[in-house]
Parts: C-alpha cells; structure tokens; sequence
C-alpha cells in the first residue's frame, strides 16, 4: 500500500519554501527555492538536515513561479516514488474579515482571497498563482489556505481599530495582526508540554526578520502589534515597525517620494537594515555589536522595542502570567532574551542566566521571576500540516 504525504507551500515574490510531511506529522524533507525572479537556485533536505537535492537556473534560463512549482513538484514525485500527494496546503498572508479559520480551496475562496489583495499586494497574488498552477497541475488535488489573519479574528472593540473616520472601519480599514500560525503553534504546543500555562495571560514575541508579538487569554488572541498590514508594531529586518506617518507626509512633500518610493522605503529600505547601515540579518548584527556602531544602534533599538510592545501588551491582558519568545531571533538569540528581560525587570522578570543559554529549557526563567518567561521554537508548516489533514480527512 502506497504512503501518503503532505506538501506545505509558502509562496513568497521570489521565493517558494516547501516541507513535506507524513500522515504521522512528521517531516520528511524541506527546502526553498530562492530568487525566482533573478536566478533561482534549490537546495532540499532530509528531516536531519543533510542536504538531498540542488539545482540551480542560470540569469539566461526562462524562469518564473510555473516553471519552480513545475520542478519541484516533479522532483517531489521522482524522489519519493513510493508515496502518493494527498494534498497540499498553503500559507496565506491575509484572510481580512472573511476567514476566521482554514479552509479548502475552491473556486469561491479562490475569488475571495483575490479581493483581499489590497490588503497584502505583496503577497497575497504570488499564494494565487502557486494555488492555481497546483490545480492546472493536480485538479482533484485537495488544497487548504492557512491564513496568517485567522488567529486574531477572537480581537474584538478597541484592539481592532484605529482613530480614523469609523467608515473606513467599515470598509475593513483595521487591524488584523499576522503571524497568527506561529501563535495557534505556540498555543497547541503548551497544551502539550507546559499545560500550566494553556489558559494563562501570555504575551508571545515572535521576532525574526519578520516580528510581531500577540496577547492571547486562554488560547485567545486579544491583541497583537501588526496592524491592517504587516508593517505596523515592533521594526523588522527591514520594516520600519510603528512610525510617525508625518514621516511619509516629510518624504512626499520634501524628497519627492511618489507611491512606488514609499513603498519601497517601508518595505525593503527601513528596519534594523536602515538603521544599522550594515545588515537587515539579526544574526549578522548581534556577531559585529562589539565593533560596529551602527550594528548596536540598531540590535538596542530592536530590544527596546520588544521590551517597551511587551509592557504595552499589558494593558490588554491586565498583567500577564507568561512572556514566550519565539521564530528566529526568539528561539536563538539567548543575548536577545536576556536584553529585552533586562529592561523588563521592573515588572518583577528574571531569567536564569544557565537556563537562558540552553537550548533544553523551555522556562527560563528564575523561580523569583513574577513572571514566567519561556522559550518556546515554532512550527508554523506543523499546523498547517495539522489543518490540511483536518479537512481533507487524509
């Protein structure tokens, strides 16, 4: 009898990331193809890591999102000859109003996630395409969209509004917060391990080149920091994060920045890219700290940041019972955990200094914190893995 598997798809403007996974929930192979509009290149992996498959395109070859998705689905084929696709399941950036969980694709969601491309321009049409030439491809094929909105639509009144005219509230003017994946993992996996906590007041820091933190009440989102977009909140590899929008009113009138250019200022030329003149990578910043100015400026800036989003959270929750890091720079960077608690002392949170370091505690904090501080990695591919064969029955 022929074995079933799963294939996760984060389609990206240059970039598709993929990982397939068993009916067991357990990963079998990874990867990503990079610069699809440049020169893509492959790399895939085994679930230990050791690197199964490369293949890189030349600038002169034809290249676009078909011609990735073609190869790689037939490389997923030609590798893994005795199991068979049971379905396929995507990240979705934005599921505005209309998704407040995941769904199986068809041909209404398929128009609906098209009118929510306002919303995410820079994302949204790239998850279609991929969507659409899986089903050219596969059309029995069972496909899911996972939104990165649908944890959050438990905010209510004040965490989903802005002091703007109440119409534009109406028409979806609003904020919808992202990430939210990453925080239903963070939520499934306490159940599991720090039961504890479950139903606690948490506020959970995803920080990686993408950052956002959450406030969630007995597995609930209460508020988060991202907004109507993925721009709002604590700054990012090269996101500004929450900014006085006079700034954009000075670019416009005094720099000459039409749409395109202030797109681009927010998007790629801000963040802890812009401000350290170095780097946009988290890693790269905290390694050259000691002998690059810019790379402190901008590694402090970011800690401040997550400290003073934490404390914010607060008033939310009343309190909190738990502060969770989590994503790249949450998970990895003890010196980033240590930084932000640091700065948070004053609400009574301590981390021990040994545990901190580790990579086998997921409390790390001191038995005196008044607050509990974890660390916790995530698995955002996991639980689309978990909603795809929820509604595919596999």
């Amino acid at each position: 009898m022929m074995k079933e598997i799963i294939l996760v798809i984060n389609a990206g403007s240059s970039s598709l990331k993929f990982k397939i996974f068993d009916l067991n929930h357990e990963a079998i192979a990874y990867g990503q193809v990079e610069g699809i509009d440049l020169a893509p290149s492959f790399k895939a992996k085994d679930a230990d890591g050791n690197v199964i498959a490369e293949y890189a395109w030349g600038r002169e070859d034809a290249h676009n999102h078909s011609m990735v998705l073609g190869y790689l689905v037939d490389w997923i084929t030609g590798t893994f000859e005795g199991y068979r696709l049971r379905a396929c399941g995507h990240r979705i950036v934005h599921g505005g109003t209309l998704f407040n969980a995941s769904v199986l694709v068809t041909d209404e969601v398929v128009e609906q996630i098209e009118s929510l491309i306002p919303l995410a321009p820079l994302h949204q049409p790239h998850h279609l395409r991929v969507i659409k030439l899986m089903k050219q491809r596969y059309p029995e094929l069972p496909q899911v969209a996972v939104f990165d909105t649908a944890f959050h639509q438990s905010m209510q009144g004040n965490a989903t509004m802005y002091a703007i005219p109440y119409e534009l509230y109406q028409e979806g003017v609003r904020r919808y917060g992202m990430h939210g994946t990453s925080y239903a993992y963070i939520v499934h996996k306490l159940q599991e391990s720090q039961s504890a906590f479950a139903d606690k007041r948490l506020i959970v820091a995803h920080i990686g080149s993408g950052a956002s933190l959450c406030a969630i009440n007995n597995g609930k989102s209460v508020m988060t920091t991202m907004g109507m977009t993925a721009l709002d909140g604590v700054c990012m590899g090269t996101r500004p994060g929450s900014i006085d929008p006079g700034i954009l009113l000075y670019l416009m009138e005094n720099k000459g920045y039409g749409v395109d250019k202030i797109r681009e200022f927010l998007y790629y030329k801000s963040g802890v890219g812009g401000l350290s003149e170095l780097s946009s990578n988290f890693y790269t910043l905290e390694c050259e700290m000691a002998q690059n100015e810019g790379a402190k400026r901008a590694y402090d800036f970011m800690t401040y940041r997550t400290a003073e989003e934490i404390a914010r959270l607060m008033v939310s929750l009343g309190g909190a019972d738990a502060i969770i890091f989590t994503a790249g720079v949450g998970e990895n960077s003890a010196y980033f955990r240590a930084e932000v608690c640091r700065q948070l002392e004053y609400l009574g949170v301590k981390i021990d200094a040994q545990k901190n370091q580790s990579r086998n505690d997921e409390v790390i904090s001191a038995p005196e914190s008044k607050i509990a501080v974890l660390t916790i990695p995530t698995n955002e591919e996991l639980m689309i893995v978990l909603d795809t064969i929820a509604l595919t029955h596999a």
